[in-house]
């Protein structure tokens, strides 16, 4: 891996502005003709021209045909996209003794990814980012990554982006923890972090024009229950640079028990590992003997659910109540555009949509719940690592921006 780079220059010039700006709709949108780019930027054809002309010189962009000769009148549009060869990132999510790992090319395609389970909660800080340095650097070489750039680190619990510390989180025993910094200097590169379920949002609202309008809400439902939330497609950040901790709202004061140590917060009820918890206790199960349950045994719980067992159909149910409270909260405090329902615990929505849909509609205001679209996107937690590699991009096309000397 290449030694670490200064993500902090001095500020663009009116001109690397420009360029960034043409970098930005490019990564966002895809590969696009320079008309459609001219339309994007409110830029005029020739300062397109000019712009791209000299990016595509320093080999940051190419050029493809959009349409074969022949296909259509006139001479075909050319779109331009990113070249595969300026680096590479990768990116990390820490979960409940799991890692996952994705290495993606400068522009932006999928080359690697890989599960690992480690032991999280029972490190002290500096084991956690040697253990993480060592599977960082073992991906990287046994999958061959090219120049890696940056690494992008998703994590639950209260993130601080701006200073890249880890104020806490429930798949650690450890609290502040600097976690970039540390990286950083193991690895010898810029690491830039992100609270989980804001990854996810940002990978998701990327894949949909209509979710960077506006205000969108994405409530991420698995291994615990995350909120981020975007304004425009860029992610709302708290006075801190977090994001929400929306899923440790508490809802009932005697509800159950919380990996945040309180009771009867919207995650108790709603999160993989309480409905695994309480599925457990039902009917003389044997009691849980792992704190968060895998893909194989969640939906194992929802096909019996499915097969007409009452006390799981009620399980559900409760949930599906909660989850409609949730929501309304949501609308009645931030009046949302778009409020969208994403992660692994889209699974069960087909068992939580009733009771979900009555409780919305009985306990929000009708006029505020008329003004919000929501929507429900089945997703896997491939969007997480997929979400901060797409911000480290980002960032890294701040250094692309820069005309070189010369």
């Amino acid at each position: 891996m290449n030694k670490k780079e200064d993500m902090s220059l001095s500020p663009l010039t009116p001109r690397e502005a420009a360029r960034r700006r043409l970098l930005d709709v490019l990564r966002r949108e895809g590969p696009l003709a320079r008309v459609e780019l001219g339309h994007q930027l409110g830029m005029s054809p020739a300062n397109v021209s000019d712009l791209t002309a000299s990016l595509m010189e320093e080999g940051v962009l190419l050029a493809e045909d959009e349409a074969s000769p022949g296909l259509v009148r006139g001479r075909p549009k050319v779109r331009l996209y990113f070249a595969e060869t300026l680096g590479s990132v990768i990116g990390v999510w820490m979960g409940f003794n799991r890692i996952e790992l994705r290495l993606v090319d400068s522009a932006g395609r999928n080359r690697a990814s890989r599960h690992v389970e480690r032991p999280l909660r029972t490190l002290d800080a500096e084991q956690l980012m040697d253990m993480l340095a060592e599977v960082i650097t073992t991906f990287a070489r046994e999958v061959g990554a090219p120049d890696v750039k940056a690494i992008g680190l998703a994590c639950q619990g209260y993130v601080n982006t701006r200073d890249g510390i880890v104020a806490w989180s429930p798949v650690l025993g450890i609290r502040d923890v600097p976690l970039a910094a540390g990286l950083g200097e193991r690895l010898c590169l810029p690491v830039l972090m992100e609270n989980d379920a804001s990854a996810m949002a940002f990978a998701i609202a990327q894949r949909d024009p209509a979710l960077r309008a506006g205000r969108t809400a994405c409530l991420m439902v698995g291994d615990g229950v995350g909120l981020g939330f975007l304004i425009q497609g860029e992610l709302y950040r708290g006075a801190r640079f977090g994001g929400s901790e929306f899923g440790h709202v508490r809802l009932r004061r005697s509800g159950p028990q919380c990996r945040c140590g309180g009771r009867g917060c919207i995650e108790a009820f709603l999160a993989d590992y309480a409905l695994h918890r309480d599925a457990q206790l039902i009917d003389h199960r044997p009691a849980p003997s792992i704190l968060l349950p895998g893909e194989k045994a969640m939906s194992a719980i929802v096909d019996q659910a499915r097969a007409g067992d009452a006390a799981l159909l009620n399980l559900f149910r409760e949930a599906g109540e909660v989850l409609g409270d949730a929501v309304g909260i949501l609308i009645q405090t931030l009046e949302p555009d778009h409020i969208v329902i994403c992660g692994p615990g889209t699974r069960a929505m087909d068992l939580l949509r009733p009771s979900f849909e009555a409780a919305l509609e009985t306990q929000t205001i009708p006029e505020l719940l008329a003004m919000s679209t929501i929507h429900v996107i089945e997703s896997s937690m491939d969007l997480l690592t997929e979400g901060v590699v797409m911000q480290a991009l980002r960032e890294l096309d701040q250094d692309l921006a820069r005309l070189k000397a010369g």
